[in-house]
């Protein structure tokens, strides 16, 4: 099975840690010019089961435990108009203006250093075609389906200072799901723990959600944390105006019920459970600029990383 779905990519493409959320960002944000990483990540579903597999017994699975805290892969990009992996290196701005320099002054003035735009993080990378290319021949093989891809960009970071990516989709009947780490020390490394799963017909009672975090709106909070921690000369907007205050308890009392938009409420769509059947659980070291494998006889990992040096 492995060596067939690593010919395939030949020929078409040539709980876990302990580290809190807000401990995570201030380490990013620590870091000048932090290096990084692009991950290219699909699950795929095997369809050709050997004899072998389909006649072992494979143990049952107890609940899932996430860790503490999840990175969330969003979905939408922040903007179309994202920095391509080519264009990183090439592309810098100047970390202070300078209005005029004569040649005189050359010589007196400290140059400022050029730094690279960071892309957004933990958000996936639009127009990738050549991802898009490779998921679409693996769907046209009888013996493969993408049950999830997705690519983006994160710090490079040691295990210590990392933090858990939350994975889930569902295809028709099948859902995967998980979490997975991808960390660098002397070599980079994925530590992966994902499931693949069946619908049922029985009713979900309690659906347990994951504690899931957004990497960039909470570097936008912590740096206006940062920002407001600053002292600040202002007296008047420190001591005056600050203690003017709007009191909106009354507020209800200028509204007209006959405005209001009252709309029925929607009962919920039941969810289905969904039984755990296989796990991957592996922490294993990576090649860059490959695809790395993660066999299983139902479901594999397929995972490509390459380093970006500021």
């Amino acid at each position: 099975m492995s060596l067939k779905l690593s010919l395939l990519l030949t020929m078409i493409a040539h709980g876990l840690y302990a580290k809190s959320s807000e401990e995570y960002i201030q380490h990013f944000l620590n870091q000048d010019q932090p290096d990084l990483l692009k991950i290219d990540f699909l699950v795929v579903q095997h369809l050709m089961i050997e004899e072998v597999d389909l006649n072992e017994k494979w143990r049952n699975l107890e609940q899932f435990n996430f860790s503490e805290e999840l990175i969330e892969l969003k979905e939408q990009p922040t903007t179309l108009v994202t920095l391509v992996e080519n264009d990183i290196n090439n592309f810098a701005l100047p970390d202070i203006q300078i209005k005029s320099l004569n040649n005189s002054d050359i010589n007196d003035v400290e140059k400022s250093e050029l730094k690279t735009p960071l892309p957004f993080l933990f958000e996936r990378i639009p127009f990738q075609k050549r991802m898009i290319d490779i998921e679409a021949n693996l769907n046209r093989s009888r013996d493969y389906r993408v049950v999830y891809y997705n690519s983006w960009y994160q710090p490079a970071v040691s295990k210590e200072n990392s933090l858990p990516i939350f994975i889930e989709a569902v295809k028709k009947d099948k859902k995967i799901y998980g979490e997975i780490n991808i960390y660098r020390e002397r070599f980079i490394h994925l530590d992966s723990r994902i499931r693949f799963s069946q619908v049922t017909e029985e009713i979900e009672p309690d659906t347990k959600t994951p504690n899931l975090f957004d990497f960039q709106k909470l570097v936008k909070e912590q740096k206006q944390n940062q920002e407001e921690l600053k002292p600040t000369d202002n007296y008047w907007m420190d001591t005056i105006f600050n203690t003017v205050k709007v009191n909106f308890q009354n507020l209800g009392n200028f509204i007209s019920l006959d405005n209001l938009d009252i709309s029925p409420v929607m009962l919920a769509e039941p969810i289905y459970k969904y039984q755990d059947l296989y796990e991957i659980d592996k922490d294993m070291k990576l090649e860059p600029e490959i695809f790395n494998y993660v066999d299983h006889p139902y479901f594999s990992i397929l995972i490509r990383v390459k380093e970006i040096s500021n």
